[in-house]
């Protein structure tokens, strides 16, 4: 029995330990990105591709853009998590109200993504064959096989 009680608290532990690490985000910003942190982004990805004047300012409008629409989103963050504990405070949830919820946030995210693909397309008809190379190589020297921690 003692052996059965020491797996299952193993088991546990283990399982809160590596919650723990998934839960870590390398990069992320609590207060979310600002000015400093989008140029020097914008920055590095003009060094490495050694983008011309021209596509520095196309990707500093994109990335403005993007992070604009950002913070449009997390504009309502707030009012979205008290309505969700909200939610979990009832005796019953209907799931109609969390399926609303859902699609909600769901669309939301959607849009994002729609006017993100939409731009870097944009961007990508920009770039010279060469710089285009170097994102491909970029791409595969960061895939699967390096650590997905952001430990490289």
């Amino acid at each position: 029995m003692k052996k059965k009680n020491g797996m299952i608290v193993i088991t546990l532990c283990t399982l809160f330990l590596v919650g723990g690490v998934a839960a870590c985000k390398h990069g992320h910003h609590p207060g979310g990105f600002d000015e400093f942190d989008l140029a020097a982004a914008t920055d590095r990805i003009a060094s490495r591709l050694d983008l011309t004047a021209s596509q520095k300012a196309d990707l500093d409008q994109i990335a403005a853009e993007i992070a604009e629409k950002a913070d449009a989103m997390h504009a309502d963050r707030e009012n979205r998590l008290q309505a969700l504990a909200d939610l979990v405070r009832q005796d019953a949830i209907g799931r109609d109200v969390v399926d609303g919820m859902m699609a909600d946030k769901i669309e939301m995210l959607r849009e994002m993504a729609d006017f993100t693909a939409q731009r870097l397309i944009a961007f990508h008809a920009t770039l010279t064959p060469e710089q285009r190379e170097r994102v491909a190589t970029h791409i595969e020297n960061h895939s699967s096989d390096g650590c997905r921690f952001g430990f490289r």
